[in-house]
């Protein structure tokens, strides 16, 4: 089961003026398993690219499929059986325990009554422990750290049980630890044949997470490949405008801004080559 965006095109219509195009022609595969990270400046549609996934948006032209099929077939909480998302400023509802919260992410499996069955218990239980939230379980959500909140969503998603995790920049706002935490969760989730994708703005996390990387820059697909084919210091450059250094870590890329490192010897990675010898697909704009 593989999700599926094919030449899509969006744009936005703010109180009938005439729409102002943010994704242009944009195609991605995500299979299950894997752990894809997009990236590129403000602005360039990366946010808007998982509305399109949920539905929040429809595209204006060019279709979105699941299995196949299309995304506009699904309705609304079959579609939640199968992707879930982990948006980037969640709100936590006030008054609740950390496990009823997480439990909520089984509303689409639940009958017309509500009421859970064993599998659903089985199921929160399991997402407590993934994501190390259950020794605190009973505690209300908003006596936690903003951290352990994020866990907390995470866990929420995982407990929906989706074929796909869509995460729109989770890392906002935490700390280090939260930040690879975090992630850990979602590769651990990519080896259970979970399809995972991720909206990042730190690229040496992106490089450390992602089996491959999407660039968008000005809504259109201008690169795509492994992180050590992607992250060039001059494609950084030219769609990010900053100067930087690419190092070399045992085939893993390392951004390092350029101000500030004179000549320490450091040497960049070459444009077109990578650790592991593949190059990107650069798109023409």
């Amino acid at each position: 089961m593989s999700l599926r965006v094919n030449q899509v095109s969006a744009e936005y219509r703010p109180n009938g003026a005439p729409g102002k195009r943010v994704l242009e022609g944009v195609s991605l595969h995500l299979a299950p398993g894997e752990v894809v990270g997009v990236i590129g400046p403000n602005g360039a549609g990366k946010s808007t690219l998982l509305r399109l996934l949920t539905r929040r948006l429809e595209p204006s032209a060019g279709s979105i499929t699941l299995a196949g099929r299309a995304l506009a077939d699904f309705g609304r909480f079959e579609l939640a059986r199968h992707l879930a998302l982990v948006a980037q400023s969640p709100v936590l509802p006030v008054g609740f325990r950390v496990a009823e919260v997480v439990s909520m992410g089984r509303a689409p499996h639940v009958g017309l009554f509500g009421v859970t069955s064993q599998a659903d218990r089985v199921a929160v239980a399991a997402a407590l422990e993934a994501t190390d939230t259950a020794r605190f379980g009973a505690r209300p959500v908003e006596t936690l750290s903003g951290g352990e909140q994020q866990r907390v969503v995470f866990a929420r998603a995982l407990a929906q049980q989706p074929r796909y995790l869509l995460l729109d920049e989770p890392t906002n706002h935490l700390d280090l630890r939260y930040q690879v935490e975090l992630l850990g969760y979602a590769r651990a989730q990519a080896r259970a044949g979970v399809g995972v994708l991720v909206v990042l703005h730190d690229l040496n996390l992106a490089a450390r997470t992602c089996d491959r990387l999407l660039v968008l820059d000005g809504g259109r697909l201008v690169a795509e490949g492994a992180p050590g084919a992607v992250l060039t210091a001059d494609l950084i450059g030219s769609v990010f405008g900053a100067r930087v250094r690419v190092l070399d870590d045992a085939g893993t890329p390392v951004v390092v801004p350029e101000f500030g490192l004179a000549d320490a010897g450091l040497q960049s990675l070459e444009s077109a080559s990578s650790g592991d010898g593949q190059s990107p697909t650069l798109l023409e704009p």
